[in-house]
């Protein structure tokens, strides 16, 4: 499985159609499971496409004859394998009493189903993002980092809890960290294009970082921790009960900061509320990582995922961006996207770099192309117009 990294899905995905006879057979999948997990039967009428995407259908039902009135339906038509980690990331969730994403009622493997608990309406963190009140922004950056370190913080030491969930599901081919650190060494060569592509140097000892960096993602060591995987503005609603994390197809346990990386370097926020979410999010997580409290250890590890992220994003991209800048995410360009990931990982590496090759290397890339990219435009969101 290709790696994502925090915030990934902000960028467009593509939509797959659900036909009426598909709905029909969904509802009744998730009838029979309702049916199933509450021992009567459960009809479900009245159906709301909330996302049809190329992996999974999601769409709200009225429940007659259940517990609840409503429920979210999320169908994995494509990769079972994602359906199958959220099912195992959330019961997880559930059986700590953790109220941070919605609640899994029910699940049919065979018909590659999750229902789980409707949280009803409500603005996501994008939504605050792209509105006028930039207090209300700032307000829900923080309590999405605040909300995120309580995840990290309560599933610390339970990753023995998680696998066993998940083979219990299906055997899975591989734990996510193995396939991130995986991807970054298997792929050096994209990265290799980019730097010829600019007459840059892949600088001696580039390799032998790339291995420190890998082995750092696939032993995380006391930042072992159930992660969201896919940190993106719209994967947070705020509901009357609270900010809530949605979308756990790409948890996994890996290391805690991947999450982070979500406002550290890969969304475009103001310095000073970047900082405010790191505070935020490492005061939530120190009482339960000793790591988190050590100053040099902390700066190491930002500075070791940021750079992970980086390489990942010259491995993703083509060199074809440096014909025709393309839209990364909305109002945001690849050649941006780049440069930011280049700034913003080098900043976090100013104050401790245990990676001085790939750091050179990173930084002759950045050089080039700053000087090809010149008047590339950034991008504000209107919260902070």
């Amino acid at each position: 499985m290709v790696p994502r990294a925090a915030g990934e899905s902000w960028r467009h995905r593509g939509a797959t159609p659900l036909s009426a006879l598909d709905l029909a057979r969904l509802l009744a999948d998730g009838a029979r499971s309702l049916s199933a997990a509450w021992g009567r039967p459960v009809l479900l009428t009245e159906p709301q496409v909330l996302r049809t995407q190329s992996r999974c259908h999601v769409v709200r039902a009225r429940v007659r004859g259940g517990d609840v009135t409503s429920v979210v339906l999320k169908h994995f038509h494509q990769d079972l394998v994602l359906g199958l980690d959220e099912w195992a990331g959330l019961e997880l969730l559930g059986r700590h009493n953790l109220t941070i994403a919605p609640g899994l009622i029910a699940g049919s493997v065979d018909s590659r189903l999750l229902v789980l608990q409707d949280l009803g309406l409500g603005p996501t963190l994008e939504d605050l993002l792209q509105g006028d009140d930039p207090e209300a922004a700032i307000g829900g950056l923080l309590a999405v980092a605040r909300l995120t370190g309580q995840l990290h913080a309560r599933t610390w030491g339970l990753h023995g809890d998680f696998d066993m969930l998940r083979h219990a599901l299906s055997p899975r081919p591989g734990r996510v960290r193995i396939e991130n650190a995986r991807y970054l060494l298997e792929h050096v060569d994209r990265l290799r294009r980019w730097t010829d592509a600019v007459d840059a140097e892949l600088e001696p000892g580039t390799q032998e970082d790339l291995e420190h960096v890998a082995r750092e993602l696939a032993e995380p060591g006391p930042f072992l921790a159930l992660t969201h995987g896919d940190m993106a503005p719209g994967n947070t609603l705020f509901t009357a009960s609270g900010p809530r994390l949605l979308d756990f197809e790409y948890c996994g346990m890996r290391h805690a900061l991947y999450d982070a990386l979500m406002w550290l370097l890969v969304v475009p926020l103001p310095e000073e509320l970047i900082a405010r979410a790191d505070v935020t999010y490492r005061i939530t997580l120190a009482p339960s990582c000793e790591a988190a409290r050590i100053d040099a250890t902390w700066l190491r590890a930002r500075a070791l995922l940021a750079t992970a992220r980086t390489v990942n994003m010259f491995q993703w991209l083509s060199p074809r961006a440096l014909e025709r800048d393309r839209e990364w995410a909305p109002g945001f360009s690849e050649r941006a996207a780049l440069l930011r990931h280049l700034a913003r990982a080098r900043a976090l590496r100013e104050d401790v770099d245990p990676i001085p090759a790939l750091s050179r290397t990173l930084d002759a890339l950045e050089e080039r192309l700053a000087e090809r990219w010149a008047g590339t435009g950034s991008f504000t969101w209107p919260a902070f117009r």
